[in-house]
């Protein structure tokens, strides 16, 4: 009996350990492109042997898509989509019939906006993703953040 609370003490320690760990680091930038346009570079570096969902998925795919959803600023304006810069993978399972687009390593999202006013204001907004490898994934989680654009 002791031995068994024991291991599942070690299980529930190394649990948590391995949910604190993010195998995907965020940087975040802005970029301006023209007198009132710029871009909002969001960039993940994802270790070897994780990856993260691209944000369209096809109608079977099971993954959490990654989402970015910029705040309301008055002075500010998304221009479409966020474009995704990277290398694409395509994950089929034909046991359970489906198929996923991933990326690993390195992966950039750039969402072009047009700004209203020659004034210095921040950008805020949320990426919402899932680290996955061929065993197991990670909790859905959900990150801030915030690029600072400068006259």
């Amino acid at each position: 009996m002791k031995q068994s609370i024991i291991a599942l003490l070690i299980l529930c320690y190394v649990t948590a350990q391995a949910e604190d760990k993010n195998p995907a680091r965020w940087t975040y930038s802005f970029v301006k492109t023209g007198n009132q346009t710029g871009e909002i570079h969001i960039t993940a570096t994802i270790d070897q042997p994780w990856h993260i969902y691209a944000q369209l998925q096809p109608k079977e795919a099971i993954a959490q898509p990654t989402v970015i959803k910029l705040n309301t600023n008055p002075l500010v304006i998304a221009d479409g989509r966020p474009v995704e810069k990277g290398k694409k993978e395509t994950y089929r399972n034909n046991e359970v019939g489906i198929i996923q687009y991933q990326y690993g390593g390195v992966v950039e999202f750039i969402q072009k906006v047009k700004l209203k006013a020659h004034v210095k204001t921040s950008i805020t907004g949320s990426i919402t993703y899932q680290v996955c490898n061929e065993e197991m994934c990670l909790p859905v989680r959900t990150d801030r953040f915030e690029v600072i654009v400068d006259k």
